[in-house]
């Protein structure tokens, strides 16, 4: 809409949050009149004498987890645990999946009014077309967007944060005599978590283009964890992001109950609300605490977990970031505490708003085109007529162009040159080269970027970016094996590590001081992994032995 508005979610209603552009004067306006059809639709009907020009939308159940989508410009919550709706800037309102007050026992895939939800408590959007939705019992849920739904199509332009502009809707579509295409439900075949999960939200890459980053969620049983799930490769699985013990703050203790909200900014770090039993906290053996605070953490990227220094009695959650950088947050009495934390705004947030925006609000248009997302297209569309070489690796082929694998990769740019014989080639060969590791490189030579590297791969990625001559793809990768590594893992990386060369050696410095620091965790979860460092490295086992011995030292003096 031309005046930007935030919203927020009271139980079967929303309403304006006035000032949240500023700094001061908040507070809550009247609710919002909702519609079921759009002021379109309503014009097209002949209405008889009496009747009013739209229907009004009455929710049979609570609103909640409002997410703005900057692809479709559009809010979209959850009805209940089991519909998701959708909301336009002329306050329409249109169930797009799911339905309201269907319980199931099992989610179910489908399009639109087909899908069905288990408990869906949380929604966030990758700002390219998907949501994602935390179905406790039901897995991961993704809801692809119809490509119809881009904003440009219909031209509105919101500028709401958790309330959205935009008409290219059903309701739109109806108006005109169409058929609306359904947004469709899949789950993500990743390995779910026990006791499920209740909060979800997208982080963007840093290095990327929209809707490339991961999700990061978090367990809710026996013990909260955030875990980080890489979007865009088909078998990625949830990476352990921060334990429980760095969550409560303390190693020793249980107090946390439960991580009742995520909030992404703009730098990718999440900002948790973290829910605290007072009465176990302080020794009180309760079987059901009744005294309870929440507690904020900040987790970066390599999950690093820091603490805010703000504690708030009771029970606070939906946190989410306003236009001014305030973090807003819900209370379970339907209180609204904001807090002034200054925080960046998220890349898809919409009060990032562009130039055209400024000058007109209803004024849309397509995204800014960027060479690293143009030429991502052109790898996309391969084969056709444009490839001039392929490359053969673990039986597949990669079209390509050897203009652009010269240009942008030294090992292809001596191969093709004047002097190989491989220089006129339209084939070329990469023996003993992972597939899949490929195709993560070749789309680093094309973007010159390389977001989320799937875990499984980040080894192979990083020995092949070495052997190709990309260094900056080298180190993205080790930094991925790096990041995650375990006490059972640990010696087979530190033995790898060692055996590649000096493209490795920030890694391996980096895996020594790791298990340094974890020797007791290595001791007790992976011991027959010392036969094996002793046998294949005892200079390295040496090493490492005197380093945690010298550590315990300094730990006892101090």
């Amino acid at each position: 809409m031309g005046s930007g508005r935030t919203l927020v979610a009271c139980d079967r209603g929303l309403r304006p949050l006035l000032g949240a552009e500023g700094h001061s004067g908040l507070e809550l306006g009247p609710p919002l009149q909702l519609y079921e059809e759009s002021a379109a639709t309503a014009a097209a009907r002949q209405p008889t004498e009496g009747t009013p020009a739209r229907h009004r939308y009455v929710p049979r159940a609570a609103l909640c987890s409002p997410v703005w989508d900057p692809f479709s410009s559009a809010v979209y919550l959850v009805e209940g645990t089991t519909a998701v709706l959708r909301l336009d800037c002329d306050n329409t309102v249109s169930m797009v999946a799911g339905a309201v007050g269907e319980e199931v026992d099992e989610g179910v895939d489908g399009p639109g009014s087909a899908a069905r939800f288990v408990e869906l408590w949380a929604l966030t959007s990758d700002g390219a077309g998907a949501l994602y939705g935390a179905d406790i019992g039901g897995g991961t849920r993704k809801l692809q967007l119809p490509a119809e739904w881009w904003h440009a199509v219909a031209g509105p332009r919101g500028s709401m944060q958790l309330g959205g502009g935009g008409t290219a809707a059903p309701g739109a579509a109806a108006a005109a005599g169409q058929q609306a295409a359904p947004v469709q439900v899949s789950t993500l075949p990743c390995e779910p978590l026990r006791g499920g999960d209740s909060n979800v939200v997208f982080v963007p890459s840093v290095t990327s283009g929209s809707g490339s980053g991961s999700l990061v969620f978090s367990q809710i049983d026996p013990s909260p964890a955030l875990y980080r799930l890489p979007l865009g490769a088909p078998n990625a699985q949830p990476l352990l992001l921060t334990a429980p013990a760095a969550l409560k703050g303390r190693a020793d203790g249980s107090p946390v109950s439960c991580i009742s909200g995520l909030a992404a900014d703009g730098a990718g770090d999440v900002h948790i609300a973290v829910v605290i039993d007072e009465d176990i906290e302080a020794g009180r053996a309760v079987n059901h605490p009744t005294h309870r605070a929440t507690v904020f953490r900040r987790v970066a990227r390599d999950g690093a977990v820091t603490s805010i220094d703000l504690r708030l009695t009771g029970i606070w959650g939906s946190p989410a970031i306003l236009p001014n950088g305030y973090l807003a947050l819900c209370g379970t009495e339907g209180a609204l505490t904001v807090l002034d934390l200054g925080l960046p705004l998220p890349p898809g947030h919409a009060a990032n708003r562009t130039a055209a925006d400024a000058d007109d609000d209803c004024a849309g248009g397509p995204p800014p085109r960027t060479l690293p997302a143009d030429l991502a297209a052109l790898l996309d569309q391969q084969p056709d007529d444009t490839a001039d070489v392929a490359v053969l690796v673990g039986g597949r082929t990669f079209h390509a162009h050897r203009l652009i694998l010269s240009a942008r990769c030294d090992y292809f740019r001596q191969l093709l040159g004047a002097g190989f014989a491989e220089g006129s080639a339209r084939q070329l060969s990469l023996p003993d080269a992972d597939p899949d590791a490929f195709a993560v490189v070749l789309r680093f030579v094309y973007t010159g970027t390389a977001a989320d590297i799937p875990a499984a791969q980040a080894q192979a990625v990083a020995e092949l970016a070495d052997r190709l001559l990309l260094p900056e793809l080298c180190r993205l990768a080790a930094a991925q094996v790096g990041a995650g590594v375990s006490a059972g893992t640990v010696v087979g990386l530190l033995l790898w590590a060692e055996a590649r060369g000096p493209a490795f050696s920030e890694l391996l410095s980096r895996l020594k001081a790791w298990y340094v620091a974890n020797h007791e965790a290595v001791v007790e979860e992976a011991p027959d992994s010392f036969g094996r460092l002793a046998v294949q490295s005892p200079t390295l086992m040496a090493e490492l032995m005197m380093g945690y011995t010298t550590r315990t030292k300094r730990q006892r003096l101090a």
